[in-house]
């Protein structure tokens, strides 16, 4: 009986663990929903704090393209279309982290695409 519950709790252990398992952190995965609010939310932070540093007063389109990465923080990498003070549009990539729990995003680079 004992060896026959050990050698169940061995089948079923490993599995139990394999469906549980989350992504790995680290991993940067693709935004499918880039309309999504909170997504919407930090592409305009970084436009906002590209424009407190600089003379160019760029004003948001749209989120074009993006990823993700889950760490200590939530990364997020966007392609994003704005206008420029002269009204060409113009594509612009950002990084903004925000770390866990604190709510402050900071960007962490915006620059020009083409």
């Amino acid at each position: 009986m004992l060896k026959t519950l050990i050698c169940l709790c061995l089948i079923l252990l490993p599995i139990i663990s394999v469906v549980g398992e989350k992504e790995p952190p680290g991993r940067w995965k693709t935004i499918r929903n880039l309309d999504r609010e909170y997504f919407v939310n930090i592409a305009k932070f970084a436009v906002d704090e590209f424009n407190k540093n600089s003379k160019n007063k760029l004003v948001f389109i749209r989120i074009l393209e993006g990823k993700e990465q889950m760490d200590t923080g939530q990364r997020d990498y966007f392609k994003i279309g704005v206008r420029n003070s002269e009204d060409w549009s113009e594509i612009y990539e950002a990084s903004v982290f925000d770390k866990e729990y604190k709510n402050a995003p900071i960007l962490e680079f915006f620059r020009k695409i083409r």
